[in-house]
This record gives structure tokens, sequence and C-alpha cells, in this order.
């Protein structure tokens, strides 16, 4: 996993993470919690069609 950004707020630390896969996290560290908020699909992965 490689930081892409790092971003300090009022709620914690917004960390842009993106996996070896390409996928795209975002993480929001307060205190000794780290919490995954939203995560991309990785690269080459479709979507899911109806």
């Amino acid at each position: 996993m490689t930081t892409v950004s790092r971003h300090r707020g009022s709620t914690g630390t917004t960390v842009w993470t993106r996996c070896i896969c390409g996928s795209l996290q975002t993480r929001v560290r307060d205190g000794a919690a780290t919490v995954v908020c939203a995560r991309s699909r990785p690269v080459g992965h479709t979507a899911a069609t109806a």
C-alpha cells in the first residue's frame, strides 16, 4: 500500500492510499482507530451490469 496524500481535519487525519491491485482507499485516523471510508475497484475490474 502506498500513501497518496494525507490531510488533517476536525475529525482526524484523512489518508488516501493506493493498494498494489490499483484500488484507491480513503481512511480516517482518529486517535488509535483507522476506518476505511471508501474503496474503489481494483484496476481492470469491470462494473456489474443489470
